[in-house]
């Protein structure tokens, strides 16, 4: 928009010991403006937890979303942006949290919620949510995360409109390669153009970052989105016919990062 601006500047206080464990962000800028909860929109996260057992443990309060292939922060990102279907997902949510860590290499996180992209409920509905997480060697992960749940508003809409969203991910490096790749497959009731039949929504994206010298990195992202029924997206498009449909497209996106110390990062990039 022709000015400059903050993306976003944060505070993080942790604390972790043998029985308790704790963490509060505080952020400020346009993403914490545009993107977050409208009435907690400076929290990026705040929860507490205590441990259960030796390998169990439970957290409540707000969290980050655990659904999704990429991150939403630049530095999260190989691409130092997100995809369009990573702009589409959740980004905070609240409720508790079972964390459960069997072995080294798997982490299974099952979460009770007030909703999609929620912190405070507008029904009297809770969700579901899975996050597993299993560890290849050194290199990198593979993951599946899923969210269930009925976000109707109560005052606005009687109609039931059940979302199902599911996504997987793998990330590997080999080298000076970084690869990863994901999906989302999304079903929700009652939400066609028309309103009375299920839609879907399914998006991709791969993503490789190239370590070119000590300091220097050269990425490419391909993406896919594919709302027709425009239930995530909204249907503000028209076809051919002059039918309503929702976010149809494919996109790349390619740059080159300076990384002058391992705490920094100057990133330039291109996105079609």
């Amino acid at each position: 928009s022709n000015q400059f601006g903050l993306n976003t500047a944060m505070f993080t206080a942790q604390y972790d010991a043998e029985k308790v464990r704790g963490i509060v962000s505080l952020q400020f800028g346009d993403i914490a403006r545009s993107a977050w909860s409208s009435t907690y929109n400076n929290i990026m996260e705040a929860h507490a937890g205590i441990r259960l057992s030796k390998k169990l443990w439970m957290d409540a309060g707000f969290f980050r979303s655990h659904l999704g292939t990429e991150g939403l922060l630049p530095k999260e990102n190989l691409t130092n942006s997100v995809s369009v279907g990573t702009f589409f997902e959740p980004y905070y949510e609240s409720g508790f949290r079972l964390n459960y860590n069997p072995s080294d290499k798997l982490s299974i996180n099952l979460y009770a919620l007030n909703g999609y992209n929620l912190y405070e409920d507008n029904n009297s509905k809770k969700s579901l949510g899975l996050l597993v997480t299993y560890a290849i060697g050194d290199k990198g992960n593979i993951g599946y995360s899923n969210y269930i749940g009925d976000d109707t508003p109560t005052a606005a809409d009687s109609i039931s409109h059940l979302r199902i969203h599911q996504n997987l991910f793998w990330n590997y490096q080999i080298k000076k390669l970084k690869i990863q790749i994901g999906g989302d497959y999304c079903m929700q009731q009652n939400s066609d153009t028309t309103g009375k039949k299920s839609a879907s929504m399914f998006s991709g994206v791969a993503s490789f970052k190239y370590q070119c010298r000590k300091k220097f990195a050269a990425y490419a992202r391909g993406e896919i989105f594919n709302d027709p029924q425009g239930f995530m997206s909204a249907p503000p498009f028209r076809d051919v016919t002059g039918k309503l449909t929702g976010l149809i497209l494919r996109g790349a996106t390619a740059g080159m990062e300076y990384k002058p110390t391992d705490l920094a990062s100057v990133a330039c990039r291109d996105a079609r």
